[in-house]
């Protein structure tokens, strides 16, 4: 028979709130990694001339979430108002 205490209540609260922790960690994570992969494929399919989306794509891979929200912010809009 199992005995309920406050010992094995404490214990499941702390693997409860472990496996919650690292499951928001897990989202965070692959959000973090879709972000950049988005930026840098977009970089390199939109409309700019080979040479700066070489410079967008190094700028993404060298400073991952600095490149990636610029070329969101800054760089789609470039890229569009060059297709124009």
């Amino acid at each position: 028979m199992l005995v309920h205490t406050a010992a094995t209540t404490a214990l499941f609260a702390d693997q409860v709130g472990g496996a919650a922790l690292l499951a928001l960690v897990t989202v965070g994570l692959l959000a973090y990694v879709a972000f950049i992969v988005a930026a840098f494929f977009g970089s390199l399919t939109s409309r700019l001339d080979a040479g700066m989306k070489v410079v967008w794509a190094l700028f993404i891979i060298c400073a991952p979430f600095l490149g990636a929200l610029c070329w969101f912010i800054v760089g789609r809009r470039s890229a569009a108002a060059a297709a124009h």
